[in-house]
């Protein structure tokens, strides 16, 4: 939305107090996923639906998806499906349960730390159960999120298999700095996007992924000036995008906003916590 230059009007949902899953919200969206967007006729619940839609719908003069028809298209949605088939949940999720994978350590302010650690991960499927309950007309929506749970839990818990998706993370991250290297090489300058000189949806989802990373204190691993270079060149060159500097002041006041919430009401158990590596909003109407 900032990339496009759009107004827009935003709910937080802070999913460490479970607000996905309150009545209010599962009336916007009964599967109580984060994030959605209401546009006409229907709530659009699935991050690449909402960013396919909001590109081909908010004519702004700026055009983040290319045609699959042109060669830059082609690239852009090879990248993009990359990104998309990555288990980043479970990396995410992972790291939090097993903080001794972090380098540098998550940064997350101590008193959220409290919150988001391996027994509130673990306690959130009684907090499903209970709402199961209270909200009957909810309860197929609940039960289907516990069996989400227990199957991703298997996968977090097991130490082995966060280790393997963040070697896989190697991988991908040889194929970014050797992408870059030769997108460099075809432009024949030093501050191209990852695909070309365009600024893409590419570039978006891989400063995503960058500042997961950094969030979860893995920077080190991946991308540091003598450690792929020109990752890290990108990293510090998107860091200047004023869209991106928006992002993160966002997430700064998204991260004020659930201290307070937390300071006023105590947290049963957390149901997730994506949130709080990316603010996670509910924006409600079309944008102009």
């Amino acid at each position: 939305m900032f990339e496009k230059e759009a107004n827009f009007r935003e709910q937080v949902v802070v999913i460490v107090q479970g607000e996905q899953n309150e009545p209010w919200y599962m009336k916007v969206t009964p599967k109580g996923t984060v994030p959605a967007l209401e546009v006409p006729g229907t709530v659009l619940t699935d991050s690449e639906d909402i960013v396919n839609y909001l590109d081909k719908q908010l004519d702004t003069g700026i055009k983040l998806i290319p045609s699959v028809e042109t060669r830059i298209g082609k690239e852009v949605d090879k990248w993009r499906q990359k990104f998309k088939a990555l288990q980043i949940d479970v990396i995410t999720f992972g790291i939090v349960f097993h903080p001794e994978l972090s380098l540098t350590g998550i940064k997350v302010p101590s008193v959220l730390r409290k919150a988001i650690n391996s027994e509130s991960m673990r306690s959130s499927r009684q907090a499903l159960q209970k709402k199961a309950v209270k909200y009957p007309e909810h309860r197929e929506n609940f039960l289907a999120k516990m069996t989400m749970h227990d199957k991703r839990m298997g996968k977090i818990e097991n130490k082995e298999v966060v280790i393997q998706y963040l070697n896989e993370l190697d991988t991908l991250f040889d194929q970014i700095e050797s992408r870059l290297a030769e997108t460099r090489k075809e432009q024949g300058v030093t501050d191209s996007w990852l695909v070309g000189p365009r600024f893409t949806m590419a570039d978006i989802n891989l400063v995503i992924l960058l500042d997961r990373l950094n969030f979860l204190g893995m920077e080190e691993r991946y991308f540091t000036p003598s450690k792929r270079p020109l990752t890290y060149d990108f990293y510090v060159r998107i860091g200047k995008r004023k869209s991106v500097q928006q992002l993160r002041e966002k997430f700064q006041s998204v991260s004020k906003i659930m201290l307070d919430r937390m300071l006023k009401k105590s947290i049963p158990a957390v149901v997730g916590v994506l949130g709080v590596v990316a603010g996670i909003f509910y924006w409600k109407g079309r944008a102009k």
